[in-house]
């Protein structure tokens, strides 16, 4: 499999900016869960992000992940198998959040029906935490373009 050297290099930094991103979000995410589980202090958010143990491990682990594509840059070939589990794995919590949101939308309109009041506050805080602001979604859909670059690589030369 062959990629240009410039376009192996655009991948890599877009794989290095993705994944310091996901970094960033993850260990934030992750300390002020951990802080929340084991109760050390009046846990706050961080720069608006939820409080979350697990989607902050997760995060982490994505963003480790996109790290690993970043050998591209010295066109490692074996580096594609990095971005693309990286994307999936994106991907599939990106989706898994989008659905929580949509999940507490449509719990609200059930209650609406029930002759509760209508209310928007599913977008912004829902069981998520910051419903379909969850950093997570718009990453996935930022990873969207890494996804098709890894497939469009892969199936255009038959693996030796």
């Amino acid at each position: 499999m062959r990629t240009s050297r410039s376009n192996s290099q655009v991948v890599a930094i877009y794989a290095a900016i993705l994944g310091s991103i996901y970094l960033i979000i993850g260990a934030a995410e992750f300390i002020t869960g951990l802080q929340d589980l084991l109760q050390l202090s009046a846990t706050e958010s961080f720069l608006g992000l939820p409080i979350d143990f697990f989607g902050g491990f997760s995060a982490f682990v994505i963003g480790a992940t996109y790290l690993g594509g970043t050998l591209l840059w010295k066109e490692k070939v074996e580096s594609l198998g990095f971005l693309l589990i990286a994307t999936i794995l994106s991907a599939v919590f990106g989706l898994l959040y989008l659905l929580i949101a949509c999940a507490d939308g449509f719990g609200i309109l059930l209650g609406t029906w029930e002759g509760g009041e209508w209310t928007w506050e599913w977008l912004t805080s829902g069981t998520a935490g910051t419903g379909i602001l969850r950093p997570e979604i718009w990453l996935a859909i930022a990873s969207i373009p890494m996804g098709y670059f890894v497939i469009k690589t892969t199936r255009r030369e038959k693996v030796e």
